[in-house]
């Protein structure tokens, strides 16, 4: 009984901790025991126990006389967030230049130019080319222990790091150049040129998404 109970409980910690991480319990969202329970189809104190491991974590927190709720990252979560993604990806960039462009670094760049060429004006495609890019550029600096590091923050961070879409439609066109500087020195084999023009995209579109993220789950610092 308690073998099942511990399977249950990792069982409701693993789609909930999912649910959280892919967006369909966005910040701010209410984590209800009763709610969660029903809608896995589990116990009510295996969801419990998985509840109170994902507060521990950060991913959710009791509001007292509220309820349990999605973690909103404050202010200063935000900024240590886009800190240490400068340090990952500007080294992510560096090492990929060092290898050199992957198939799927170069099909992601590839489609980005077509995009300036051809001036496209679908800015959600732009920027889904664009997020791609970021995955393929983890994959072509080929060190596993990076991506992972990128992947525990995604994870301790909730929707802070994931895809936010721009209307902007200047910015969004910014951004793209952005990523084919950073290709081309990949392309080149120019490790420190890569790092510095990640560093700098990193850094443009810092104070825009901190406040584009507040502006969603607007939470006091």
């Amino acid at each position: 009984m308690a073998a099942d109970r511990q399977s249950h409980t990792q069982t409701a910690y693993t789609q909930i901790r999912s649910r959280i991480l892919d967006g369909r319990l966005a910040p701010g969202h209410p984590v209800s025991p009763r709610n969660m329970a029903d809608e896995l189809m589990l116990g009510h104190m295996p969801v419990r126990s998985a509840i109170q491991r994902l507060v521990v974590e950060g991913l959710v927190e009791v509001i007292p006389r509220k309820g349990t709720y999605v973690t909103a990252p404050t202010k200063i979560d935000l900024r240590e967030i886009f800190e240490v993604r400068l340090a990952l990806e500007s080294t992510a960039a560096y090492l990929a230049a060092v290898s050199g462009a992957t198939d799927g670094l170069a099909a992601a760049a590839q489609q980005l130019r077509r995009v300036v060429d051809e001036g496209s004006s679908d800015l959600m495609t732009e920027q889904r080319i664009g997020w791609v890019f970021h995955q393929e550029l983890f994959a072509a600096a080929k060190n596993d222990r990076l991506y992972t590091s990128y992947r525990m923050l995604r994870a301790q961070t909730g929707l802070a790091l994931n895809e936010l879409h721009r209307d902007d439609a200047a910015t969004v066109r910014r951004g793209t150049l952005e990523h084919l500087n950073i290709y081309t020195s990949i392309q080149a084999r120019e490790p420190e040129a890569a790092r510095r023009h990640m560093w700098n995209h990193i850094l443009d579109g810092t104070d825009a998404r901190i406040k584009l993220i507040r502006g969603q789950h607007g939470k006091p610092a």
